[in-house]
């Protein structure tokens, strides 16, 4: 029998430097918003083209805090993908906000001529790109669209830490950029997020929003107790603990992106020559970290999207489907926008075993699973 491929399998974060970490974050006595923490906003942001990082408890606070940042509330209209993970939209209801849908292009992403009808016709307050499974969404023109609305722009870069577009890192184009460091993401702090952006009044905003809107930070608290709240805030903090794995995994994106791209094109040229497959993304422009890989099951396929996900579960091959359109989810239903594609697109998807690590032994046992149906 052989050993079952598993859709995620999380990389080895537990090095020398994880352990060293954690020791002087228990010798320190500091253990939460202290030094490892800053250590980790200020490279991340770095790394990430912008000048504050905000280190959050996941990216779903993170995007709620930075469009209540922004001043999203009670009302107000906000654009995102037809096609993500709930929480981009659950984000903006939480707020009081008005979720409005926009067409994906046949990439998942948002389609930059949805959003400008949906603009044309609503009053947006907000837009919410997703890098969808990596994959930067057309940031230049969806920026153009909403600056001319004198919308914000929060992009949601859950998938695609280190993607980039044009040579400029995702989470740079917007206002703000929200990640995840969520156990199955590209890098990792079993649970965590992070905001980045320019705006140092934004990102000040954000900072209260994080620790129950106090005034000063714990460690300005240090030597002079004194201090207001001077709002409603909540506790969307990151301990240091976290900031460690954080910091070890930042030094490790660029490889374990790397080695995804790896796994990527080993699919990709065998996908290639299989009839009725075909994989979702590709632009040389936009340098793509697959976060998921994506196909699609055409007509010329033998096997129908759940065959075919049944087909490789009885080979020990473990896939998913990324995402049902948010219109598809029952507390959503009636929601006004755009959704045609991605219906179709939904019908169509299956995502792959993907991993940094994933072995050449491992990737030709899910070829030959695909293959198959299509030898006799």
């Amino acid at each position: 029998m052989t050993d079952e491929v598993p859709l995620y399998k999380p990389e080895n974060v537990i090095g020398e430097e994880v352990l060293d970490g954690i020791r002087e974050v228990l010798a320190s006595g500091w253990l939460t918003l202290g030094p490892k923490t800053r250590a980790f906003e200020e490279s991340f942001a770095e790394a990430h083209a912008s000048d504050h990082g905000i280190a959050m408890n996941s990216c779903t606070s993170s995007l709620y805090a930075t469009l209540r940042a922004l001043g999203v509330g009670e009302g107000d209209s906000v654009v995102v993908p037809a096609m993500t993970f709930s929480a981009t939209a659950n984000t903006v209801r939480l707020l009081g906000g008005e979720v409005v849908l926009a067409d994906v292009d046949a990439h998942g992403n948002m389609d930059p001529e949805s959003l400008r009808r949906l603009l044309d016709t609503h009053d947006v307050s907000a837009v919410v790109p997703v890098h969808l499974y990596g994959l930067p969404a057309d940031m230049h023109e969806i920026v153009d669209l909403a600056r001319a609305h004198d919308a914000a722009v929060v992009e949601d870069c859950a998938h695609a830490p280190g993607a980039t577009l044009d040579g400029q890192p995702v989470g740079s184009f917007g206002d703000a950029g929200c990640y995840s460091f969520y156990a199955t993401k590209n890098m990792t702090t079993g649970e965590g997020g992070m905001v980045v952006t320019s705006d140092a009044e934004l990102a000040e905003r954000v900072r209260k929003l994080r620790n129950h809107h106090q005034t000063k930070s714990p460690d300005e608290k240090k030597h002079n107790w004194g201090y207001d709240v001077d709002g409603l805030g909540f506790n969307f903090r990151m301990s240091e603990f976290e900031a460690v794995f954080g910091l070890s995994q930042l030094d490790r994106l660029p490889e374990m992106n790397e080695s995804r791209r790896r796994v990527a094109n080993r699919y990709v040229e065998r996908i290639e020559s299989i009839p009725g497959l075909e994989w979702v993304g590709g632009n040389p422009e936009k340098e793509h970290v697959f976060h998921l890989f994506v196909v699609r099951i055409g007509d010329d396929y033998p096997l129908s999207r759940q065959e075919l996900y049944d087909h490789l579960d009885d080979a020990g091959i473990i896939t998913g489907v990324h995402y049902p359109p948010i219109s598809d989810l029952s507390y959503y239903e009636g929601v006004p926008g755009e959704h045609r594609t991605a219906d179709v697109l939904f019908e169509e998807i299956l995502s792959l075993p993907m991993y940094p690590g994933m072995t050449d032994t491992e990737q030709e046992q899910v070829m030959e699973a695909l293959e198959a149906p299509t030898d006799g």
